[in-house]
């Protein structure tokens, strides 16, 4: 089971998060990021394309400001929770159909059974406590309704010298994740693969570049497509 981390930490964690939105695209990583094009790409990586979402319930939980969520008009209805968002406000148009919920992923302020996807994209390490997350969305997932989930893996050797990243509450294995949805879903398709920073030398050499530099080293993107049910 991955444990809770004290409240403390979990805001410690918010107010990082806070702040990496207000300047992420001053950093080298993200300049120029087409968002639309980047959003394409990783739906690939599920294994899914646009017209999934056609007709459907979808629910993103811990969207940030620029979640998935407001790149699926074609959805029968959008809902975007985030215990952010009112800070992100003047970040989020988005079109109707959608419903905004300023609420944390441990405690969905939703009915059981009333989405039909659920997207969790690299929200999940950033919780309080993550099996309650994962529990939640299963229980608002319809029988049969799909969680797209990305986390950020790593090698378990890893693991111990992660703790200067204040950003990220919880660190695991892509192998780690796997168990932990076995016991809120079934069918569970996994897809790992490296994330690489291709910044230039001077970018990575700089003060605030190491953690790229570090990333390049031993970052993976973890992509899970799993059924509730």
């Amino acid at each position: 089971m991955a444990r809770a981390v004290p409240e403390h930490r979990w805001r410690e964690a918010q107010r990082h998060e806070l702040d990496f939105w207000k300047r992420w695209r001053e950093l080298p990583a993200y300049q120029g990021l087409d968002l639309e094009r980047y959003w394409a790409g990783e739906l690939t990586k599920f294994c899914v394309e646009p017209d999934f979402f056609s007709g459907r319930r979808v629910l993103d939980v811990g969207c940030g400001p620029v979640g998935l969520i407001h790149f699926v008009p074609q959805a029968a209805a959008r809902i975007r929770l985030d215990p952010l968002l009112p800070e992100y406000a003047e970040r989020l148009p988005l079109p109707e159909p959608r419903l905004s919920v300023a609420a944390a992923g441990e405690r969905l302020p939703l009915a059981p059974d009333c989405v039909d996807i659920c997207v969790c994209f690299n929200a999940l390490d950033h919780m309080r406590d993550p099996h309650a997350a994962l529990a939640e969305m299963a229980r608002v997932l319809r029988p049969g309704g799909h969680l797209l989930l990305m986390v950020h893996s790593f090698p378990a050797w890893a693991l111990p010298l992660l703790w200067p990243d204040r950003l990220h509450p919880h660190h695991w294995t892509h192998a780690r994740v796997v168990e932990m949805l076995a016991g809120q879903f079934h069918g569970i398709r996994a897809v790992r693969e490296r994330r690489r920073f291709d910044l230039p030398l001077g970018a990575l050499l700089k003060p605030s570049g190491w953690k790229y530099a570090a990333g390049n080293l031993v970052l993976y993107s973890s992509y899970f497509l799993a059924i509730a049910r």
